[in-house]
């Protein structure tokens, strides 16, 4: 199972679709909010879309819950469970829905973190990185004995791997 991820694309023009169309094999496309488009955007139309602070109109989501076999997910922007003071309150909602992982974006910073034992995942922003790394999006995969989580840069190239304990 792969699931693509990707947040705070701020406007960025082509991004999204290059990115489905690198992963064209992606069994769900996840875009985690401030896309700053349309909800009917084309770019936007193989994404489920949650809503980020940038984001205006009724049709997005603030929050879904992904469930595919056994992999149960918690999609949020991050906004609305101020993950810039902490993951906590972003983990026991995760919990409380029965998820293992929370998706969310919001910090434009690639992170992979356990907190209070949800996996938290940000795929990064794939246009303005607010740390010193590149700009991310993100790529997780499910299979019998791995899942990983797998960081590309705008080039689509890899850089960053880590395995998911869960």
């Amino acid at each position: 199972m792969k699931w693509v991820v990707v947040s705070d694309n701020h406007s960025m023009k082509n991004i999204l679709t290059d990115i489905v169309s690198i992963h064209d094999d992606a069994d769900v496309y996840i875009h985690l909010g401030d896309s700053e488009f349309d909800y009917n955007d084309a770019e936007l139309k193989p994404y489920i879309k949650i809503k980020g602070n940038c984001d205006y109109g009724k049709d997005f989501y603030d929050t879904f819950e992904l469930q595919q076999k056994d992999i149960n997910a918690f999609l949020t922007h991050g906004h609305l469970y101020q993950v810039g003071n902490g993951r906590e309150r972003l983990a026991s909602v995760a919990r409380d829905a029965d998820c293992q992982i929370a998706l969310y974006g919001h910090l434009h910073v690639k992170r992979v973190e356990v907190v209070e034992g949800i996996v938290c995942i940000n795929p990064g922003s794939i246009a303005q990185s607010r740390s010193q790394e590149e700009e991310t999006y993100a790529v997780l995969t499910f299979d019998e004995s791995d899942k990983m989580v797998t960081f590309y840069n705008q080039q689509h190239d890899i850089v960053g791997k880590e395995i998911l304990i869960f």
